[in-house]
């Protein structure tokens, strides 16, 4: 698989899986690689960190607020300028909730997960493919949508980051419709349980009896997904190889789902 001259941007690109896939896509040999995320200090430790493996040049930073409209304009086009196209989006970026229930979920907790986990989706497709189309007819992008096991089940997760991972389904089903005949591709991973940064974004006050029942599932499920190969499978529905692949949602939890 190759990312060969294309330039690709990475929500929540300084750890965990991000971290990884902006990996994945410099050995992949894109032309330049946008590590986006929140975490300035992170991102610029990560990218000290790439640069003495990968040419220098092809890394480049941005501070991303994906809930800030404004943000999200701007990392496309800090892209376009930093290496003067795009053509890869990874929506990573996203945060834990506290698994409560409709009942018990307060409204703050609701719109914060939200923000980043969907309204951020939203607001990166849309700025990413309004530069697609604006590099004319025939050029196409790719985009893909890092989804959860909890976007096809009821009991992985709260109310709040359940509903977010569902509703990334539906943005990225509707958004490879209507945007096919252009070449546009969008898919969906869903990875399994992984060892990941995201659990340090839960909040203090965790539903502890959820919390309980999710480790019962925890060890039914066939081993940690190793974030290094779950990277590999996103690079390659982002690449060429992948050209008849869109709209598609594709399960990376060694199997769980067919639990």
């Amino acid at each position: 698989m190759s990312l060969q001259d294309k330039v690709v941007l990475v929500t929540g690109g300084a750890g965990g899986l991000g971290k990884a896939i902006v990996k994945a896509c410099l050995i992949s040999k894109a032309k330049g690689v946008v590590i986006a995320d929140i975490n300035e200090q992170l991102s610029k430790e990560t990218e000290i960190e790439l640069r003495n493996n990968s040419e220098s040049g092809r890394i480049a930073t941005f501070t991303l607020d994906v809930s800030n409209e404004s943000s999200c304009a701007a990392a496309v086009d800090f892209a376009v300028r930093h290496f003067e196209r795009l053509d890869v989006l990874i929506n990573n970026a996203g945060i834990a909730d506290g698994l409560h229930s409709a009942a018990t979920c307060e409204k703050d907790e609701w719109d914060r997960v939200m923000g980043i986990n969907l309204t951020g989706p939203y607001l990166m497709t849309k700025y990413a493919v309004k530069h697609f189309l604006n590099r004319g007819e025939g050029t196409g992008g790719s985009i893909v949508n890092i989804g959860s096991a909890a976007s096809q089940r009821g009991a992985m997760s709260g109310v709040a980051y359940t509903t977010s991972k569902h509703a990334l389904v539906g943005l990225t089903k509707n958004t490879a419709a209507a945007h096919a005949k252009q070449g546009i591709r969008t898919n969906i991973v869903l990875p399994g349980a992984m060892q990941t940064n995201i659990a340090n974004s839960m909040p203090k006050n965790v539903d502890m009896e959820k919390l309980a029942v999710l480790q019962q599932i925890g060890a039914l499920q066939p081993g940690l997904v190793e974030v290094d190969e779950l990277a590999k499978t996103v690079v390659h529905l982002a690449s060429e190889e992948s050209k008849a692949i869109n709209g598609a949602v594709v399960n990376g939890d060694n199997g769980f789902n067919a639990f």
